[in-house]
């Protein structure tokens, strides 16, 4: 060091300088991706769960208009049945439903794992919106909750409130999450899943190529509208209709003037402000 020159001394310097700078540069761009990261997993969390929260207002929608369909002496029945509807909704996608909608798959049929929610952890992927995910969990459970209620209106005002309960835990914990399996689990029908396995296994039903698509169902078009729809359908055939709605003697429909415009108009508008929820959220991140 002492047989060095000034001129040396100070290019040495400026090198280290130099490196250290160059350090500090690298660190802050490092930083920096990792506050973007953050920011974008924070914003698909929030999208996530705001569209989620509209979906589970659709509840209300639902609630008013069904008010509005019936007499006044079923009015408190269907509120009632209503409410009722989305708690059990919620203990059985809990306990059974989001476990054989998205646990590990058995034959391509339905899920075998992840039942009670015991493998959705904290550090999931929000961004990618992973199957272990909350937020995946609550927008699902939003959706579980609507194919069930979809059911309600089907069969108002004549059907006992104990045998639509049974019906609801038979729908959120085997109908509703048997058809999410086969579509957006890991079913035999999935578009996550449609090329080969590990073993170069062609999926049942799937052509096994690169041209595999599976079945695509954005927002629930047929996994919930569809499920939901046909067991409405199924629940009203096997009702039949109203007391006295028709004429027994000349099978005409008899007039029944009791719905309530008000209430029809309402719960159609707040069907349609939480729609923005259903379809928009499910494009899951919000990038």
């Amino acid at each position: 060091m002492s047989n060095m020159t000034t001129a040396e001394v100070e290019q040495m310097f400026m090198h280290n300088i130099s490196s250290i700078m160059e350090m500090l540069d690298k660190l802050k761009a490092s930083q920096a991706g990792h506050a973007d990261l953050a920011t974008n997993t924070n914003m698909d969390l929030m999208w996530v769960i705001i569209c989620g929260i509209l979906v589970v207002f659709m509840q209300a929608g639902f609630s008013v208009l069904e008010a509005g369909s019936v007499s006044e002496k079923n009015l408190t029945n269907i509120l009632f049945k209503n409410i009722m509807d989305m708690s059990i909704s919620t203990i059985c996608w809990f306990l059974v439903g989001y476990g054989v909608a998205f646990g590990k798959t058995a034959g391509g049929f339905i899920g075998s794992t992840n039942y009670a929610i015991s493998e959705i952890f904290n550090d999931s992927d929000v961004g990618g919106i992973d199957n272990d995910g909350w937020a995946h969990w609550f927008f699902q459970w939003a959706f579980a909750g609507t194919a069930s209620t979809i059911v309600s209106g089907s069969i108002a005002e004549r059907t006992k409130l104990q045998a639509y309960l049974i019906f609801t835990i038979f729908m959120t914990c085997f109908i509703y999450p048997v058809a999410v399996h086969w579509v957006w689990g890991e079913g035999f029908l999935s578009a996550f899943n449609a090329n080969p396995d590990s073993e170069g296994n062609a999926r049942p039903l799937l052509t096994g190529t690169e041209r595999s698509n599976g079945v695509l169902d954005f927002a629930g078009s047929g996994v919930v509208h569809i499920v939901g729809g046909v067991s409405g359908l199924v629940g009203a055939v096997l009702v039949g209709p109203r007391k006295d709605r028709f004429n027994p003697v000349t099978g005409q429909p008899n007039d029944m003037n009791h719905a309530n415009s008000t209430l029809l108009c309402l719960g159609a508008f707040i069907l349609w402000f939480g729609w923005y929820g259903f379809n928009c959220g499910s494009t899951l991140p919000a990038r």
